[in-house]
């Protein structure tokens, strides 16, 4: 178990064998991809062979059994499974940052959760559910959408409202923890992309929780009571929400790398119809749309690496951001989604209308991203419009500081 200060770095030296491993795996996850999507939920022998590589806990500190790694180690991760998934990368990512916050509670949630081995968490806050206080804990009931990875998950992590009358009397979200086997799983995901994410929603009625499953607003994640043992991993000090947001884009870097490497091998092959191009690296315009959507995506790679370094120095410092910052970060990942966004139109424009058939998977990480790009998380209009306020000290934002 880890002391207080005991660990200074992240683990990063992981990184390379677990790339090579996924590089391995890759021909067996993309076989697999439409499979899931047919299935709207990741296939068995795609999710064992993750989990037993440990992909499902890389940003929980080792003291529960986790990888350790920093925000840059775990995106490097994720573009290389989002190459052959880019759904997996997705259930990857939910996973990783909801079991990794619980490893931030209180020592007794963290016992509750890990102490038998790294338990997978799946977790969904809006709308919250409802939590009427009783002696001993809470009875919680509720119906969360876009809860992915449930079907993979130990844990289902519940945003709630606290009650005694039927209106929150607690302002914010607290979060309830459930087993799982106190879950019902509602069959509800049916959409265009990511539909091999199985992002069900999960449904409480009447759970009993007791005190030490629920964190509160008032001793949210990250709070360190006096004598607190499970404590001290660089992960500790981590950024909520800009960790999901940062980390988030890396699944798309890497689904729109994949695209790219597979309009590029067809294009030194393939015509272009009705033309006297006999392969598409013949005409100079699809050179040149090639090299352009090129240093796009080089482009949002060093804008992803450039925000998950930002959280990475800050936690090993042991500062928290600050508002400004946390804005620039918004804005940051909002200019990488329009520089992706941008990236796979122009892809599906140079491979043509057969990169829409079915059978070609092209459609699917153009579906897939489309879908993830749309997380409110992602909205650039959001991004740049939080920036623009705090740069120009209009208060209150649009969105409170530590939402953002």
């Amino acid at each position: 178990m880890t002391s207080p200060g005991e660990i200074s770095t992240f683990r990063d030296e992981k990184v390379p064998a677990l790339i090579q491993s996924l590089q391995q795996l890759r021909p067996m996850i993309a076989g697999h991809a439409a499979a899931a999507e047919a299935q709207r939920s990741p296939v068995a022998q795609v999710a064992d062979a993750l989990n037993d590589l440990g992909i499902f806990t890389l940003l929980m500190p080792e003291r529960w059994g986790g990888a350790g790694l920093s925000t840059s180690g775990f995106a490097k991760v994720e573009i290389e499974l989002a190459k052959a998934d880019p759904a997996m990368a997705w259930v990857a990512q939910i996973l990783n940052g909801t079991t990794w916050i619980a490893t931030t509670a209180s020592d007794a949630l963290q016992e509750a959760l890990f102490a038998d081995g790294p338990a997978l968490i799946c977790g969904a806050y809006n709308p919250p559910g409802i939590a009427r206080k009783v002696d001993g804990g809470y009875i919680v009931s509720g119906r969360w959408p876009y809860s992915s990875g449930s079907r993979q998950a130990a844990w289902a992590q519940c945003g709630c409202v606290l009650t005694d009358t039927g209106q929150p009397v607690t302002p914010g979200i607290n979060m309830a923890y459930i087993p799982m086997d106190q879950i019902t799983i509602e069959d509800s995901w049916f959409v265009t992309g990511l539909q091999g994410t199985g992002s069900d929603t999960t449904v409480a009625k009447d759970v009993f929780v007791p005190d030490h499953r629920m964190v509160t607003m008032e001793r949210t994640f990250g709070h360190v009571e006096d004598g607190k043992r499970h404590v001290g991993a660089p992960s500790d000090r981590f950024a909520l929400v800009p960790l999901v947001r940062a980390t988030g884009l890396a699944q798309f870097v890497g689904a729109a790398e994949a695209m790219l490497e597979i309009v590029e091998a067809d294009s030194k092959l393939k015509p272009i119809v009705t033309t006297t191009y006999k392969h598409r690296t013949d005409s100079s315009v699809v050179v040149h749309d090639l090299g352009r959507v090129a240093a796009q995506l080089d482009n949002a790679r060093l804008l992803l690496f450039q925000v998950t370094g930002q959280l990475d120095e800050a936690a090993l410092a042991g500062r928290p951001l600050a508002p400004l910052e946390r804005a620039q970060h918004k804005a940051l990942c909002a200019q990488a989604t329009e520089l992706i966004h941008a990236v796979i139109e122009k892809l599906m424009f140079i491979a043509g209308s057969s990169a829409f058939s079915l059978a070609s998977p092209l459609q699917r990480y153009w579906r897939d991203v489309h879908v993830g790009l749309r997380h409110i998380a992602n909205l650039p209009s959001l991004g740049y419009e939080v920036y623009g306020r705090d740069r120009l000290a209009l208060s209150p934002n649009i969105i409170p500081v530590g939402a953002y």
